[in-house]
């Protein structure tokens, strides 16, 4: 029981941590100071745990984690996006 709470606040943490980032990268419409390392390395490590845990049929671990992935996979796309938009200018 404690640990399905613990990964609960975790997902919840994990997916907060990204919100303002999203939000300001929105506001800003720039991620010139952000390095595309940065997201890129946290998509692939979401990758492989929301994998492991799918393969080890962990489903809370995959129903905490799904948001703060899909955070990640937005937080990317702005990097990339804005880059670009950024290079053509």
């Amino acid at each position: 029981m404690l640990s399905k709470i613990l990964y609960i606040i975790s997902g919840t943490l994990w997916a907060v941590e990204m919100i303002p980032q999203i939000w300001r990268t929105y506001k800003r419409k720039s991620v010139k100071d952000i390095s595309i390392f940065f997201p890129l390395i946290c998509f692939i490590s979401f990758l492989l745990f929301l994998t492991a845990s799918i393969v080890v049929k962990n489903w809370i671990l995959v129903k905490t984690h799904i948001f703060p992935f899909i955070c990640n996979i937005i937080f990317l796309g702005q990097c990339i996006y804005y880059r670009r938009k950024r290079e053509n200018l």
